[in-house]
């Protein structure tokens, strides 16, 4: 193991993250005014039509539409960022408010409801969404959309570290020891990846996973109920958020995501996951709280086989055992490749395409098994499994 794996290593004692998965946004069935929105106004009117315009191709050509504001460098370069969390996806929408944002009439919050009804009349929402409409001098529709973040963090503390800047939301507080650990993690992560160390990232600070979303514009948005550990955080390109006071800046598993991701594209989600998981934990556990926990599962379900697993994208009937399994399985099978091959091995099963058969086959080519006798993958799991456990003190 080289001293950057070592390192990285060693910073696992200090925190454990969480995870979501992006998906691309889809255009709305329908957009329609909600009750006091009224549309002979002339400029709710046009704010209208431009907001119908969009979510019927809610995508990067927006910007080449002329309906996303390229006025300022985010605008420019993201674009709407809840895009990338697929925050409608493809639910009717209502426009539920244009309200002046500013004292003049040149800026408006629009939020946007997605939501489904049932024959009964029963109404499931699925997000809440918060753009503003800038009045911009040659628009089609006189104004155009823009994304909260920029806007909202106006007045928010920020500190800045190599390639971090921090932001936080009112009621954070800087932590400094943990501002320095992420640092040197991305360092030392980029070195052990042996690719570069990004250029700039933003990370978003704040006391909840609901916090951290309204950050970006998304003021409601489903999180499981029940008593699993809530995912907290996710990588939305180079914007990390971060809404767990317990790992603040220092969001270790979203670091990997976004330092690995935009570097080299994963090819399946099982050792995308299993990279950040190995160097960053998962939902509040680090890779060898999670097998032990795995450890467990095995012993008390004879019927738990790796390769069935994969090929159900690890659903399970209970959601929490589901995705340990699937972040434990995962961090187990990289940290395994990474000891037989080292990082050329590790990526190159992390390039494999996430088909079932095609990743069984790629993991096992890369842990020295058969690739096809599945038989002997879900015996490795088992075995290893259990030797990672319970490790041989040095």
């Amino acid at each position: 193991m080289n001293r950057h794996a070592r390192h990285l290593i060693s910073l696992l004692a200090l925190t454990s993250v969480a995870t979501g998965a992006l998906a691309a946004q889809t255009p709305s069935t329908s957009v329609s005014a909600g009750f006091g929105v009224d549309t002979t106004v002339t400029d709710v009117g046009k704010i209208f039509s431009l907001v119908r315009a969009y979510l019927a191709q809610p995508d990067s050509s927006a910007r080449s539409r002329g309906l996303w504001s390229t006025a300022t460098e985010f605008d420019r370069t993201v674009g709407d960022i809840t895009a990338l969390i697929s925050v409608n996806q493809g639910f009717p929408a209502t426009v539920v408010g244009v309200i002046p944002a500013a004292p003049s009439d040149s800026l408006y919050a629009v939020r946007i409801l997605y939501a489904m009804a049932d024959s009964a009349g029963r109404v499931s929402p699925y997000a809440l969404q918060r753009l503003y409409a800038v009045r911009e001098s040659g628009a089609k529709y006189g104004f155009r959309l823009s994304s909260a973040f920029p806007r909202i963090r106006e007045d928010w503390e920020q500190r800045s570290k190599g390639p971090l800047t921090f932001w936080y939301v009112p009621g954070e507080r800087p932590n400094t020891s943990r501002i320095d650990v992420a640092a040197r993690f991305v360092d030392s992560a980029a070195a052990l990846l042996t690719v570069p160390v990004p250029r700039h990232l933003d990370v978003i600070v704040g006391k909840s996973y609901e916090d951290v979303l309204r950050a970006i514009g998304v003021d409601f948005y489903p999180v499981s109920s029940g008593p699993m550990l809530p995912s907290a955080g996710l990588s939305i390109g180079h914007i990390i958020l971060s809404g767990n006071p317990a790992l603040g800046e220092a969001y270790f598993h979203e670091l990997v995501h976004s330092i690995l991701g935009p570097a080299i594209p994963p090819g399946n989600k099982l050792l995308s996951e299993g990279i950040a998981t190995w160097l960053g934990g998962s939902r509040g556990r680090t890779a060898p709280q999670l097998y032990a926990l795995l450890r467990d599962y095995q012993q008390s379900d004879a019927t738990l086989s790796l390769s069935r697993l994969i090929r159900s994208d690890f659903r399970d009937s209970d959601v929490d055992r589901g995705a340990n399994l699937l972040y434990g399985s995962a961090a187990l099978i990289a940290d395994s490749i990474y000891r037989r091959g080292g990082i050329t091995a590790l990526v190159g099963a992390y390039r494999v395409k996430n088909e079932p058969d095609t990743l069984i086959r790629g993991i096992s080519v890369a842990l020295g098994l058969s690739p096809t006798d599945p038989a002997s993958l879900d015996n490795w799991w088992r075995a290893e499994t259990e030797r990672a456990a319970n490790p041989r003190p040095h």
